[in-house]
């Protein structure tokens, strides 16, 4: 296992000249083959061969039919994580407490995380009857859940057809095809209108999803209210202006992150 020391110490030259790769990929002007990147760097051919394969593997590289390589998914995962160790959740809590403040209901934000929807804000409303029984951690049942449709709207087909197929577990192949089918009409639905809806899954309780996204365009979250139906039906205008505009703050406050 080769190694080299420096300023902080030892360090695995394996790792460091992985991240090389990754580095030279991420500032290529356009998109660089294998060989391109072995002259950049001066590393054997063989050597970056043995890099790329590991980091297409583990989803931090992807390979184009030309041969060029780019930055995969996975980066995009560790950089999502990275946007979080600023004060980026500051100001999203600040949003849902003026989206609580705006509308007087009990207001949310959920994120897509580790492959699930997760409910991580949540500012109780003022009125004197107002939803109960969610709790920050919440998660799961997303196709059921308006952030999670929110979020399953924009998320990338893999993930959705993971989530949908965990939800339907249970039921019969005729009963999951039914589901699926008008689940997808559903959410071209929301992803045409920006916003979801879940109307009486809780007897008498309407929740209203918006998405939010990075800088990349990926989804990454979403904002949103919980309210009694008969209050929903009275104000539905309102209260879905007041998301879609908490769901634009939101998406700026990430576009605007370091």
């Amino acid at each position: 296992m080769n190694s080299t020391s420096g300023k902080s110490g030892q360090t695995l030259q394996t790792v460091e000249r992985a991240l090389s790769f990754l580095e030279y990929v991420a500032a290529a002007e356009a998109a660089p083959t294998v060989q391109q990147v072995s002259a950049g760097l001066g590393l054997n051919i063989t050597t970056c061969y043995h890099l790329m394969r590991t980091l297409l593997a583990r989803g931090y590289l992807e390979r184009r039919a030309d041969a060029t390589l780019r930055l995969g998914a996975g980066v995009g995962t560790l950089f999502r994580s990275y946007q979080r160790g600023f004060n980026v959740n500051d100001k999203l809590a600040g949003i849902v407490g003026d989206l609580a403040g705006a509308t007087a209901e009990t207001s949310f934000l959920s994120t897509l995380d580790d492959r699930n929807v997760i409910l991580k804000v949540l500012v109780e409303g003022s009125q004197p009857l107002r939803v109960s029984g969610l709790y920050v951690g919440l998660t799961g049942n997303e196709p059921h859940r308006a952030s999670g449709k929110a979020v399953l709207a924009h998320a990338d087909a893999a993930l959705r057809d993971e989530i949908i197929e965990r939800s339907a577990t249970g039921t019969s192949p005729t009963a999951q095809r039914r589901f699926r089918t008008a689940l997808l009409q559903e959410l071209k639905e929301v992803r045409e209108r920006g916003w979801a809806v879940d109307i009486d899954t809780s007897p008498g309780i309407t929740a209203l999803g918006s998405p939010f996204f990075t800088h990349d365009g990926s989804v990454f979250g979403a904002v949103g209210i919980v309210a009694p139906t008969s209050r929903f039906g009275e104000a539905r205008d309102k209260l879905v202006g007041a998301v879609l505009d908490a769901a634009s703050r939101a998406t700026d406050v990430l576009r605007l992150a370091p």
